[in-house]
Parts: structure tokens; sequence; C-alpha cells
């Protein structure tokens, strides 16, 4: 999740939270050009939403304990989304 796939090298959580879906990151060791999985982005539009109103509606949470509860969640998924490497 936070290493190259090619040399191994780590990758900062700043550069993966940007959340850009075409951005390319490039590897700092080996200039492999990286990208994370567009899915997971998309995904996270409708994850976020639904954990707000099940955390409403059936956890009984306040608003502000379903939204933090929420973009604790979606912060978490978006920084740990795998990276592959770009095929050109």
């Amino acid at each position: 999740m936070f290493k190259c796939p090619n040399c191994g090298a780590s990758v900062s959580i700043k550069e993966k939270s940007k959340l850009h879906p075409s951005k390319h990151m490039p590897c700092k060791q080996c200039a492999q050009v990286l990208k994370s999985f567009t899915i997971y982005y998309y995904s996270l539009f409708f994850i976020a939403p639904f954990t707000v109103s099940i955390s409403m509606n059936y956890a009984g949470f306040s608003t502000l304990g379903a939204m933090v509860l929420s973009f604790t969640l979606f912060y978490v998924l978006l920084v740990c989304q795998p990276i592959k490497k770009v095929t050109q």
C-alpha cells in the first residue's frame, strides 16, 4: 500500500492523500510513474454518504459524530488504497 511496486521505496501519505484520479506520482527512487486505483476514488463518494446515513439512522450517532466517522473512514480508505505502475 505504501511501497513502490517496482523498487519497494516508501510512498508518503501526503502524496497518496491528494484527491486527483488522473494524477500520476513519480517514485523518488526509481522514477517509475505510479497511479492509484481509480475505482477507489469513485467508490468513496458512495461510501461516505452511506456511512453517514447508516450511523445516524441505525447506530444513533449525532450529525457531528456521523460526519467525523464518515470522514475518518473516507480518509483511511483513500490513503490505504493500493498503487500500481502506469503502463504506457
